[in-house]
């Protein structure tokens, strides 16, 4: 009996065994796995999101507590939605036991800590500009007789004399809108450029060119004439505003009378002005008074804030933008001053 006793105890501890290394195996295979999509920069580590991750659960691998999500939320302001977290997404990550020995002890502040916003349809944004693009060439002909054109239609390009329409390389094409007044100023600011899609060249010739179009932003049209490709990231590094800007908004992209959030819009100020893309401004609007409150009374009483903008875009003296937020409907006038 004692010797069956001590078997069975021996066999236990065997098993207790086998479970904790067993244990111990898949802890480290989990953390192993997660390591491997952690990638370190100038600017700190951050953590690809995979398939079924959430800030909680996240939270809880890289802060050692689920509670501590909000924070990571905090220093991660390029997610809207602190319960939507997506695959591909990258997040600035902090964890005590991570990292090499220099990195110091204290959590930085938000201000130390650079801030993306990702806008992956960065390359579909047109713009308003002075002075002429190089174009290369005009979509003349497709072999059909189709005038709206779309992703994997082939066109045949009428080349610009001394164009250099290269095979195999890819082009933008764009449409010109016509010219822009300032609504500050009612002076001409340029023309608007906007962006159909995508061509790739499969024969140049001198007289002629032949294309396929690998992408449609917008139903393209024949007339719409090809550029060399613009050269756009979608990660976007968020900056401090200009502070005292005197700028207003343009109009929308698409010409709509109301600009909403989630809208393509222009501004009347780019690099010249010190405009960079990044830069984050409040839309304001203007409280004025109206003739019940008698001749000696103010014009403007104050200003309230309408909505938020990014910039994606620069010209010379114009600028792309993003609206990421508005209260209620934008109109073109509307001014602007630096993000707080």
């Amino acid at each position: 009996m004692r010797t069956q006793s001590k078997s069975r105890r021996i066999r236990k501890l065997v098993t207790a065994g086998l479970c904790a290394a067993l244990v111990m195996f898949f802890f480290a295979s989990a953390n192993a796995g997660i390591e491997e999509h952690i990638i370190e920069t100038e600017t700190g580590f951050y953590y690809t999101v995979q398939k079924g991750d959430t800030l909680w659960d996240l939270s809880e691998e890289f802060s050692d507590s689920p509670w501590q999500w909000p924070d990571l939320w905090h220093y991660n302001p390029q997610i809207p939605n602190p319960h939507w977290i997506y695959p591909g997404q990258k997040i600035r990550i902090y964890k005590k036991s991570f990292g090499d020995k220099k990195r110091q002890e204290t959590e930085p502040t938000r201000e130390e800590i650079e801030q993306y916003f990702t806008y992956t349809p960065i390359r579909t944004v047109g713009f308003i500009r002075k002075q002429p693009v190089e174009t290369l060439g005009t979509l003349s002909l497709e072999r059909h007789g189709i005038n709206l054109l779309s992703t994997g239609d082939k066109v045949y390009i009428r080349p610009e004399p001394g164009g250099n329409i290269v095979k195999g390389e890819n082009y933008l094409i764009y449409r010109m809108k016509g010219g822009v007044d300032d609504p500050s100023t009612d002076q001409y600011i340029g023309d608007q450029y906007l962006l159909t899609g995508i061509l790739e060249i499969t024969d140049s010739q001198p007289d002629f060119a032949a294309g396929r179009i690998v992408k449609a932003f917008r139903d393209i049209q024949k007339n719409d004439k090809i550029m060399p490709l613009m050269d756009r990231k979608a990660d976007i590094r968020i900056k401090p505003g200009i502070e005292n800007l005197n700028a207003n908004l343009i109009k929308s992209e698409e010409g709509w009378n109301f600009i909403g959030q989630d809208t393509i819009a222009f501004i009347n100020k780019g690099r010249g002005d010190g405009i960079e893309v990044g830069q984050q401004y409040t839309i304001l609007v203007e409280v004025t008074t109206d003739a019940d409150w008698g001749p000696d009374s103010p014009k403007y009483l104050t200003t309230e804030e309408m909505g938020t903008l990014l910039v994606l875009h620069t010209e010379d003296n114009t600028a792309t933008v993003l609206i990421t937020d508005s209260k209620e409907d934008l109109k073109a006038g509307m001014p602007l001053q630096a993000l707080k």
